[in-house]
C-alpha cells in the first residue's frame, strides 16, 4: 500500500471512502464538512454500537467528492494499543467490503497527532492483509493507496514514511511465513537474505551444512541432516559505526517440522510451514533497521534447516556437541528448534555482540500459558528486559515476562551428557521455561540475552475483526523499536 499525506479537506479529498473513527466529539478534521453531512455522522455514531459490534456505511450525496464514509464508533478513552487495534479492524473492513482501491482518514485527536498517524497508517496496512497468495481469483480488491489527512511537515513526513516502511514490511514478513514450505525451503530464505543484503548495502555470511559442521555446530548439523533439503546458516552484518554495544538479533529458521523420528501427528504438521517465523521476523526487521538507523552496527544469525525423518536423521538416545563445546542428550527429535538456536547462538557471542535477543515458535507450553495474543519473554538482564517492554509497548505488541528462576535449572539435567533438549516421552512441567533454561546454557552471563518465544502469537488459527488468519509478522514491530532505541 503507498501512502501519501494530503492538507486538502475532507470534501475535497478525492477517494473512494473516507474511514471515520468516531469519538463523542466530531475529530477537528470533519468540523468542515456540510452541515447537513455532520448531522447525518451525528445521527449515525448516537445510534450506532462500538466498533467491536458494527460498522456503518454512509453514501455520499454530493457533499464530498469521496463515494462513501466509513463509520467506526471508538471510546474515548482508547488508548494507543486499542486504537492501534481499531485501525486494523478499519483496514480489514475496508478491504472486505471493497470501499477501496483509495481510501482517506481523518485521525481522532484522541492521541498526540504524530503518534496516532503512525498508529493508523502501520494498523491499516496490517489490517488489510489478505493471505491469498495463491488463489487465481483474489476474492478481495486490494487497498492500493491510503492518503493521510494532515497538515504537511518534516515530522509528519518521516513519521508516515517510517510507518508506511513497517507496515508494507510486515506483511512482507507475513507473506514468507504463509509460504508452502516446498517454496520457503532454507535455500528460499537464503536468497531472500541475499536480496535484503544487497538492498541496504549489509554484508551477509552463508555457511553450508559443512561449512558448519567444520565450525562445531554438531547441534544444528544433528537436525539437518535428515532433510534433502540443503541447510544453511546465515549471518547478516549491517555495518554501521562502531561502538561499545553490538546488537545481535537470532531467529529460529525451521521451514518444515514434521518432529523428525519423533513423528509429530499429521494434525500438528499442518501449520508446520511456519516454524520459521522467528527468522521471518529476524529478516524484516534487519531490513527495515538497516534504512531507519544506518548508522547502528547489528547483526542477525539465522539457522535455516527442515527437520525431517530418514535414514540420516538423529534418533532420540543421540549426543550431539555445539559449538561451545556443550554436549546435548537427545530425548526427542521434535525439540529441535533449542538445538539450532543454540549453535546460532553460539555464533552471535563469538562474532561480537553484546546484547541479543533469540525469536522463536519454541514451545507449544506457552500458546497453552499465554494463548495466541501473547509472547513469552525470557532474560537474563533486568536492563534488557526493561528495554524490549518498553519497545513491545511502542509497538503495540504484547509481551509477558516468565521466571528462569535457578531451580529450573533441573529441567535440562542429563544423566549422560551436560544438557538434554527434552523432559523426553513424560514430559515436563513449565515447558517454555524448559525452552528458555536451555537456550540460556549458550550465552555467556556477561552478555544481555533474551528470548521470545512467539509459538502463540505468530499464527492465528482463525481470523479476527482485526486481522486476517495465519501469519501474524509477531515480534517484528519489536524487534524494530528496540534496535530504533539501542
Amino acid at each position: 500500500m503507498k501512502i501519501r499525506i494530503s492538507e486538502q479537506a475532507i470534501p475535497e479529498i478525492e477517494a473512494n471512502t473516507i474511514i471515520i473513527l468516531l469519538p463523542s466529539r466530531l475529530p477537528e478534521a470533519l468540523q468542515t464538512l456540510d452541515p447537513a453531512l455532520k448531522n447525518r455522522i451525528e445521527e449515525a455514531r448516537q445510534t450506532m454500537p462500538l466498533y467491536t459490534k458494527d460498522s456503518i456505511v454512509l453514501l455520499s450525496h454530493g457533499e464530498v467528492k469521496a463515494q462513501k464514509l466509513f463509520l467506526l464508533k471508538v471510546p474515548d478513552n482508547a488508548d494507543s494499543f486499542e486504537l492501534r487495534q481499531i485501525y486494523s479492524q478499519a483496514g480489514r473492513e475496508a478491504r472486505l467490503r471493497e470501499l477501496g482501491p483509495d481510501v482517506a482518514i481523518a485521525l481522532t485527536g484522541l492521541l498526540d497527532p504524530l503518534m496516532e498517524a503512525e498508529i493508523a497508517v502501520e494498523g491499516l496496512v496490517q489490517g488489510s492483509y489478505l493471505p491469498e497468495l495463491y488463489k487465481t481469483e483474489k476474492a478481495h480488491k486490494s487497498l492500493e493507496n491510503l492518503i493521510l489527512c494532515f497538515s504537511r511537515t518534516f515530522e509528519i513526513e518521516k513519521i508516515v514514511r517510517k510507518a508506511e516502511l513497517v507496515g508494507n514490511t510486515q506483511n512482507y514478513v507475513r507473506d514468507l511465513v504463509n509460504e508452502p514450505a516446498s517454496r520457503a525451503t532454507p535455500l528460499f530464505l537464503v536468497e531472500e537474505a541475499k536480496r535484503i543484503a544487497s538492498e541496504t548495502g549489509s554484508r551477509i555470511e552463508v555457511l553450508s551444512l559443512n561449512d558448519a559442521e567444520k565450525m562445531g555446530m554438531g547441534a544444528f548439523s544433528a537436525v539437518a541432516r535428515g532433510s534433502d533439503q540443503p541447510a544453511f546458516m546465515v549471518k547478516l552484518h549491517h555495518p554501521g559505526e562502531d561502538g561499545a554495544q553490538k546488537l545481535g538479533l537470532v531467529g529460529k529458521g525451521l521451514t518444515f517440522d514434521s518432529g523428525g523420528l519423533s513423528l509429530k501427528p499429521w494434525e500438528s504438521m499442518t501449520t508446520m510451514k511456519s516454524d520459521m517465523a522467528g527468522a521471518a521476523a529476524v529478516l524484516g526487521a534487519f531490513r527495515v533497521l538497516s534504512f531507519l538507523r544506518p548508522e547502528l552496527d547489528f547483526m542477525a544469525f539465522l539457522p535455516l534447516t527442515e527437520n525431517l525423518p530418514s535414514g540420516k536423521s538423529y534418533k532420540p538416545g543421540d549426543v550431539v556437541r555445539a559449538m561451545n563445546g556443550k554436549t546435548i542428550e537427545v530425548l526427542s527429535t521434535d525439540a529441535e528448534g533449542r538445538l539450532i538456536l543454540a549453535d546460532a547462538l553460539c555464533w552471535a557471542v563469538k562474532e561480537g555482540v553484546t546484547h541479543i535477543v533469540d525469536v522463536a515458535t519454541l514451545t507449544g507450553a506457552c500458546i497453552i500459558a499465554l494463548g495466541h495474543e501473547t509472547t513469552g519473554l525470557f532474560t537474563n538482564s533486568e536492563a534488557w528486559r526493561e528495554q524490549i517492554l518498553m519497545a513491545a509497548l511502542k509497538a503495540g505488541e504484547r509481551v509477558w515476562e516468565l521466571p528462569m528462576f535457578p531451580e529450573y535449572k533441573e529441567l535440562i539435567r542429563s544423566e549422560i551428557a551436560d544438557l538434554a533438549n527434552s523432559a523426553g516421552r513424560s514430559g515436563a512441567p513449565a515447558g517454555a521455561i524448559f525452552g528458555a533454561m536451555f537456550l540460556k546454557e549458550f550465552v555467556p552471563e556477561e552478555i544481555a540475552w533474551a528470548h521470545m518465544d512467539i509459538a502463540g502469537p505468530s499464527w492465528l488459527p482463525k481470523s479476527s475483526k482485526t486481522i486476517a488468519s495465519g501469519a501474524t509478522g509477531a515480534s517484528f514491530r519489536t524487534l524494530v523499536e528496540l534496535g530504533l532505541s539501542f
